[in-house]
């Protein structure tokens, strides 16, 4: 791999930009969970989720489809609440 590549040059996206892409992409796709109120990041294969959820049962699924997607290292889940409103 280029040394560029590894720095997400323009058109090429990094590993963390991969991951939360995949990320993203399977929590939009998860028909039973509402996930337009959480934020996903990425860091040296850390995935950080924030926002909110409306219960315990989201929360779990959302933890559990962040490290379910490959080049998932770990999971933070400090920022995601929930907030059954």
């Amino acid at each position: 791999m280029e040394e560029q590549e590894k720095h997400g040059a323009v058109g090429v996206l990094s590993e963390d930009e991969e991951l939360q892409q995949r990320v993203c992409a399977s929590l939009i796709e998860a028909s039973d969970l509402d996930s337009r109120r959480i934020e996903v990041r990425t860091q040296s294969g850390m995935v950080l989720l924030a926002g909110a959820v409306r219960s315990r049962e989201d929360w779990l699924r959302a933890q559990r489809i962040a490290r379910e997607q490959a080049g998932a290292e770990a999971v933070d889940t400090e920022g995601l609440s929930i907030d059954a409103h």
